[in-house]
């Protein structure tokens, strides 16, 4: 964990008593975007920045060139397809190539052993340069609505720190520019006493979820995985302690990133709302990283057709949307299984709800039924654990250790 470390702590000793005493909102804008830039190039080294300075670039000239095809004739608007594709390809190769390389290339042994010496060079070249997900994702988001008709960030400064502000820049939130641009192009103001304050308390949260929570329930899964017998008992004190782990894990990484940015006046979206607390799959969605669940629901699902497709092909085009979400955690097959496993509950909560209109009765019982839909979903949610945490193998083996009493 970035925050965590010796020198992100001395890192914000050192900028944040001088934002306090810039006197001029523009002064302050440049200044934590020059920290941003010195933040991103420690963590992710000059091989790291490179990749990112050209998507972002690339990303920036795009917007400003999409924007401007949309007033030109239509005679000749047959271009835009052309940019379209051409803008939308520069994060998203970046993404697929520098994250998933390994995993493609992984994934090809069932090709011919002569071909694959000639393709390894391409995909063993150069390291995945720090928080390449974020960046592709607010990319795609960025070109995406400005291909819908929003105005693009015609200030360049403005778009670079919309970018890498830097406690968003590892884990986000993820960020959706129309919100963030405004907060700083006249500036950052000095943050009022009430955000200091809040936003102080908040990171002060969010490490102890990280540090008290998080880490020990980490230690203590390790201690129960030395163990040599699986049974009923143990696997679901594992399930508990990774559903404990996860959640407060991740949560307290964004309530560290909310709360740094609301203490330099800015805000980000929340990003967890009591998730465990959801009594249907959907509802844990709308409350489990909500900036990446909201992503690809305006971006994925949503372009893909939504809740206007036949049940048959909802369940298939949520399938899909939750495989790539997985894959989004990690480049490895357990996230995929983790990620259909998920689109398939969504597919058949729908249903479910698409049933209970028609039927009157299901709609009565749903209704008195909170505890036991709570219940099943903390369940269905909690074992899913096992498949984003270890390889499908070991998951199935552990899955079959719960009928051993």
């Amino acid at each position: 964990m970035i925050f965590n470390t010796t020198w992100f702590l001395i890192f914000m000793l050192l900028v944040y008593p001088v934002f306090l005493l810039i006197p001029r909102k523009r002064w302050r804008f440049y200044f934590i975007l020059v920290a941003s830039a010195v933040f991103h190039t420690h963590f992710a080294g000059p091989a790291g920045v490179l990749p990112i300075i050209v998507m972002g670039v690339a990303t920036y000239f795009f917007g400003i060139l999409l924007d401007r095809q949309r007033q030109v004739p239509e005679s000749l608007w047959p271009r835009m397809p052309g940019m379209v594709v051409a803008a939308l390809a520069v994060p998203t190769l970046g993404l697929i190539y520098y994250k998933y390389r390994y995993f493609i290339f992984d994934s090809l042994s069932f090709l011919p052993s002569a071909w694959l010496p000639s393709l390894e060079p391409f995909f063993k070249l150069g390291p995945m340069p720090l928080a390449i997900s974020f960046f592709a994702f607010e990319f795609i988001h960025y070109l995406t609505d400005v291909i819908r008709g929003d105005r693009p960030i015609k200030n360049f400064f403005h778009f670079s720190l919309f970018a890498i502000f830097f406690p968003s820049i590892v884990s986000g939130p993820i960020k959706r520019y129309q919100h963030f641009v405004p907060q700083v192009a006249q500036g950052i103001s000095r943050p009022a006493p009430e955000d200091m304050v809040l936003g102080f308390g908040q990171v002060t949260l969010g490490f102890a979820k990280k540090l008290i929570v998080a880490d020990n329930a980490y230690l203590m899964a390790q201690l129960l995985e030395r163990q040599a017998n699986w049974n009923f008992y143990s696997v679901t004190l594992l399930i508990v302690l990774l559903s404990f782990r996860i959640l407060f894990d991740f949560s307290g990484y964004s309530d560290i990133a909310i709360g740094i940015a609301r203490m330099l006046g800015i805000r980000l979206p929340v990003n967890f709302n009591l998730p465990y607390i959801a009594r249907n799959i959907s509802d844990f969605w709308r409350r489990w990283h909500i900036s990446l669940s909201s992503w690809i629901r305006d971006y994925l699902y949503i372009p893909l057709g939504g809740g206007r497709v036949a049940p048959a092909r909802k369940i298939i085009n949520l399938a899909l949307v939750m495989a790539l979400c997985g894959l989004w955690h990690g480049a490895a097959w357990n996230f995929v299984i983790w990620g259909v496993y998920h689109g398939l509950g969504l597919g058949v909560h729908a249903f479910y709800n698409r049933l209970c209109q028609r039927v009157a009765w299901l709609d009565k019982l749903q209704r008195v039924t909170g505890i036991l839909s709570w219940g099943i979903t903390l369940v269905f949610v909690c074992y899913s654990w096992l498949l984003f945490f270890y390889p499908w193998s070991e998951a199935f083996r552990l899955t079959q250790s719960l009928f051993i009493f």
